[in-house]
């Protein structure tokens, strides 16, 4: 929620281009405090510290990690701060992909006054007010330039990545930045090292928390000053990439748990068809690799409508959830079980354990699971179904195998789905392997 110029202790921050954008955004939201920093780096460490209403950043032709620096600042800033982005005609295509890695709006310099107050401040700006004198901008938090923003925005993707050797890049990027002969960075229970000397507790001279000091991820440790003596602004840059360091994790956190979200189907909270397939393409690329073994069912509910029908479809919603997590339940580690859409479900059987070879005995292995599954369901009890609730429901299914019936997800799929229209006109209630095998009881 953007807070007004009634509200004094809210504040504009510009970042970048100071000396150009300063006056223009003064004239446009007067009253309201500005502050401003020099850099991205900079920018993303002020936002913690004060209460931002809006974020205008200027275009620094020398970052070449802008993108991934927005995403980052858009992390530390939240999902309701306005950042509105400001550059030159030339890099109006910039402006758009900013856009897509979380600014709000880009504005093509030099911004007219309304067009910057309505971006600043959204569709409800107060009436202009009269220019207030010139606002004194915050002094830069530390010497940080292009190169190390650029840095930060790199390892911010490593560390989306879960690449956490990257701590040893921070720890060299640290020393630069303050001169120490030595920096050790932890987080958790991994550490990055850089410099000659040691770092460890016993040889720190200078120590930062990563993160709040009520819930540290971790910390930094300098050790001798390459100069002599660490100075107070040392100090500060320190704290700086501290807040920095715990920042690219918490968005790490935040974009790790976005992504499952995307991947997991809403109803069931099993794995959806996205993550499936890309599943499946790394087990199969597994498979070829290392000669394993996998199995690719494909289910669904029989005469799943009825039930629909009869009980409503919060009952219907009620059926889908049990039958995925009974189907959890009698599964293997490795195995997934993903909704495929509507009453189709996708399990992937792929064995870890050891190479396919003559007289594997994975076929077996997977004919045991799915009669393990049978005798779950027949002895279930759903909740929601009245008179039916027990040994009325049923499924029928298909398999197939790779690479005999395919090589790919798609061919396995097609596979599959085949060998389970086989098994419904069959009579349903039954599992059956492409070709018309019917799976043994």
């Amino acid at each position: 929620m953007i807070v007004h110029s009634t509200q004094a202790e809210s504040r504009l921050l510009i970042v970048n281009d100071l000396d150009r954008l300063a006056p223009i955004a003064r004239n446009a939201i007067a009253p309201m405090p500005i502050s401003g920093v020099r850099s991205l780096l900079a920018g993303i460490a002020a936002v913690p510290r004060m209460d931002t209403a809006a974020i205008l950043v200027g275009h620094d032709p020398t970052c070449r990690q802008t993108e991934s620096a927005i995403r980052a600042l858009r992390h530390a800033a939240g999902p309701d701060t306005r950042i509105i982005f400001c550059c030159s005609p030339a890099y109006e295509q910039l402006g758009m992909r900013v856009c897509e890695n979380g600014a709000t709006d880009y504005l093509i310099f030099p911004p007219e006054r309304s067009t910057l107050r309505k971006a600043l401040l959204g569709e409800q700006a107060e009436p202009p007010q009269p220019i207030a004198p010139k606002a004194e901008l915050a002094r830069p938090l530390s010497s940080v330039g292009a190169n190390e923003i650029s840095r930060i925005a790199l390892n911010l993707q490593r560390v989306f990545d879960k690449q956490l050797d990257t701590l040893g890049d921070l720890a060299e990027m640290i020393c630069l930045g303050i001169d120490a002969r030595g920096v050790e960075v932890q987080v958790g229970r991994e550490i990055g090292r850089a410099g000659l000397d040691a770092a460890s507790k016993q040889d720190a001279r200078l120590a930062e928390l990563i993160g709040p000091r009520e819930r540290p991820i971790g910390r930094i440790r300098a050790g001798r000053s390459g100069r002599g003596e660490y100075t107070a602004e040392d100090r500060e840059k320190l704290k700086q990439y501290g807040v920095l360091i715990f920042r690219m994790f918490e968005a790490a956190a935040k974009q790790s748990q976005w992504r499952k979200l995307a991947l997991t189907d809403d109803l069931t909270r099993l794995p959806n068809r996205r993550r499936l397939l890309t599943f499946m393409k790394d087990v199969l690329s597994r498979s070829e690799r290392e000669r394993e073994s996998t199995t690719v069912l494909y289910f669904d509910i029989d005469d799943f409508k009825r039930y629909n029908d009869a009980y409503g479809h919060v009952a219907g919603d009620e059926i889908l959830r049990e039958v995925g997590k009974l189907f959890v339940q009698c599964s293997r580690k490795t195995d997934m079980v993903a909704r495929y859409g509507g009453d189709e479900f996708v399990v992937v059987f792929w064995d870890a354990e050891k190479p396919r070879a003559e007289g594997s005995e994975h076929p077996n292995r997977v004919f045991d699971v799915l009669q393990r599954f049978k005798r779950a369901l027949n002895s279930h009890a759903f909740s929601r179904l009245g008179p039916e609730a027990v040994g009325f429901l049923t499924i029928s299914g298909g398999l197939a195998r790779y690479p005999a019936q395919g090589t790919t997800p798609e061919a396995l799929l097609e596979a599959a789905d085949k060998a389970l229209f086989q098994a419904k006109a069959a009579g349903k209630n039954r599992f059956f392997v492409i070709g018309g095998e019917n799976v043994p009881e």
